[in-house]
């Protein structure tokens, strides 16, 4: 499992994206709600649900020697290797001066070793994050969420009955950048 070191990006959505969907004026709004709880949560919530990286950040994973080269990266989405390293019996890491490929499919990335794949346990570093505009559905289903989120800011209604709107429409808003599941 990749683990993200440090977000790099700007936030994908912006407090008056945000305010528009709400249909709401900026100045109505509450700028720390949104900004500091509601698109990070959003950005999460898509995140969690497609396993692709949506705000560009660096993830780092490790390979055990059983991955081979032409393996998947855990994370959808990427846009660079930053380095390989190996991880040395004593806990440290060596960086490795390897030639390596990045092949993308239509949702997940490969890195392929052409001149085969070092031995050891690698940790691979690299940067992620969707292209927006080649995705425009990923910024939809995040802004109608973030309303949503802004509308019912409880986890829980009482006296009202709350329907959703159908999963099938909701999740192909985002089957684009999915990652399949690997199990």
């Amino acid at each position: 499992m990749a683990k993200r070191i440090a977000y790099t990006g700007p936030p994908v959505l912006t407090l008056e994206e945000v305010a528009r969907q709400c249909r709401v004026e900026v100045e109505d709004l509450q700028p720390e709600l949104i900004e500091l709880i509601i698109i990070p949560g959003v950005t999460a919530q898509c995140e969690a649900r497609t396993g692709a990286a949506i705000r560009e950040a660096t993830y780092e994973e490790e390979w055990p020697p059983a991955y081979g080269s032409g393996h998947a990266l855990d994370v959808g989405q990427v846009k660079e290797v930053q380095s390989v390293s190996v991880r040395e019996s004593d806990g440290s890491l060596t960086a490795l001066q390897v030639p390596h490929v990045l092949q993308h499919s239509a949702r997940e990335s490969f890195l392929i070793f052409p001149a085969g794949r070092p031995p050891g346990r690698l940790v691979i570093r690299y940067s992620a994050g969707v292209d927006l505009d080649a995705y425009p559905g990923v910024k939809s289903w995040m802004l109608m969420h973030a309303a949503t989120a802004f509308e019912n800011r409880e986890t829980l209604i009482v006296g009202t009955i709350v329907a959703e709107l159908p999963t099938s429409y909701m999740d192909s808003l985002l089957a684009e950048v999915t990652v399949p599941p690997r199990f």
